[in-house]
């Protein structure tokens, strides 16, 4: 992942995956339960904190922002040169702080955080990447606060007649950190498997070639 995300990839990332990134972060942005997010103020005497493990060029913590004007944001990437537009994009936004760090199959999924500290977390097209997803996630969710959400979104694998293996091969090609992508039940599975309850789901369909997934959990006492 940190080899594909480096240099003009980097540079350029929101303009070569424009289409995809719109439909499918204003899609990420629908599941979201906002008004559980400023309940916490009057509930907790805080401002709800949100996370976005994997947060690429800051898009999303961008987008949150309008419509959640106050709150403390955290992003975590694992490229020096995404977190570095992301800090273009969020330049307006003080209240958000980056962090390199890789995400992983740790106790708070390798995070620097402490247990129960988040309302929101959103990891969005980062679930290809992982090697153990059931264990990353569950370490993610042991860093959510009660009653907080995580919302997950990825591309879709694509069944038949769709000749998936053949493109497989292919984006194992162009990024080597590819590990698997997953259709919306397979994810669904993981999820469960992590202790999480699936509150919502929806597919997307971006363009003719790329299909995918949100997913909006809770944490299952």
């Amino acid at each position: 992942m940190k080899t594909y995300y480096k240099g003009w990839r980097a540079r350029f990332y929101d303009t070569i995956w424009r289409t995809f990134t719109i439909r499918t972060l204003r899609a990420v942005l629908a599941m979201i339960d906002f008004a559980a997010l400023q309940a916490v103020a009057e509930q907790h005497g805080r401002l709800p904190r949100v996370l976005d493990a994997a947060c690429g060029t800051g898009i999303l913590l961008k987008l949150i922002s309008g419509q959640l004007p106050s709150f403390e944001g955290y992003g975590v990437d694992a490229s020096s040169d995404m977190l570095k537009q992301a800090e273009q994009t969020l330049r307006d936004n003080p209240h958000v702080s980056l962090q390199q760090a890789v995400l992983g199959p740790g106790e708070t999924a390798n995070l620097p955080f402490s247990a129960g500290m988040f309302d929101l977390i959103v990891c969005t097209n980062a679930l290809h990447y992982f090697v153990e997803p059931e264990k990353t996630l569950a370490g993610l969710r042991r860093l959510l606060a009660k009653e907080g959400q995580l919302v997950v979104e990825d591309f879709a694998r694509r069944t038949a007649p769709f000749p998936w293996s053949s493109f497989e091969r292919l984006m194992r090609w162009v990024d080597p950190g590819y590990v698997r992508a997953y259709t919306l039940s397979e994810a669904r599975d993981i999820c469960t498997s992590a202790q999480f309850e699936v509150v919502q789901e929806k597919v997307v369909k971006v363009d003719w070639l790329w299909r995918a997934w949100v997913l909006r959990l809770r944490y299952v006492n």
